[in-house]
């Protein structure tokens, strides 16, 4: 019995020796740490909060737009008079009437409204741009057109004929409003954040008990 003991005590660490080469009970019984270089690499998650402007930029935003529009009224006001006075030349000269004083200020004050109806979007345009706006000439002249021309029209269906000063001024009032409308929208179209187009593709390893696994992993 003794001779047995001892042979089974002989064998056990050639056993043991044995077994440890086995993948997966070597795998279990090894207390080595795995490299943190061979796990799977998650990308960093971005939470809501800092995706969020903040109210400080926000604000900052606010206050630009609101002193990029008062640039645009002060110059819309100077390039509308500018253009208005020869406006009122041209008016007063091609006035037929000469039977007094202010017997040509009807003629006068169409002209002059109409020269400020041109200027109206050219004074929008350079304030803007004075404070790094980014509208166009093109959304600005397309809404300011289609502004007089829904003024002119809407004038001539509903006043009568012989206030004919309504028409002008009518036609003055939809070109600075279109002209507002028309750079406004064309600022926010190329003010807008692209959309992210960025794909992030990047090589996987993991440790199993039957050995290592490989693999790709992305971010669209």
């Amino acid at each position: 019995m003794q001779a047995i003991r001892a042979g089974f005590s002989r064998m056990s660490p050639l056993l043991f020796s044995l077994l440890s080469f086995t993948p997966g009970l070597a795998l279990a019984d090894s207390e080595v740490p795995v490299p943190p270089e061979v796990l799977p690499v998650e990308p960093p998650s971005t939470s809501p909060q800092e995706l969020e402007p903040s109210s400080e930029s926000a604000a900052l935003a606010v206050l630009h737009t609101s002193a990029r529009i008062l640039v645009e009224l002060g110059a819309m006001s100077a390039t509308s008079f500018a253009f208005g006075v020869p406006g009122f030349a041209v008016g007063n000269g091609a006035c037929q009437n000469r039977s007094g004083i202010g017997a040509c200020i009807d003629e006068a004050a169409a002209g002059f409204l109409v020269g400020a109806t041109v200027g109206a979007p050219i004074g929008i345009m350079w304030g803007a741009h004075l404070l790094g706006g980014k509208g166009t000439w093109g959304g600005t002249l397309l809404g300011a057109g289609l502004g007089a021309g829904t003024g002119t029209v809407t004038a001539l269906l509903l006043v009568k004929k012989g206030d004919f000063v309504i028409i002008p001024t009518a036609a003055l009032a939809g070109s600075i409003l279109g002209s507002f409308v028309g750079y406004e929208v064309s600022h926010a179209a190329h003010s807008a954040a692209p959309a992210p187009s960025e794909v992030h593709v990047q090589p996987l390893v993991s440790v199993t008990q039957g050995g290592m696994v490989m693999g790709l992993g992305g971010r669209f």
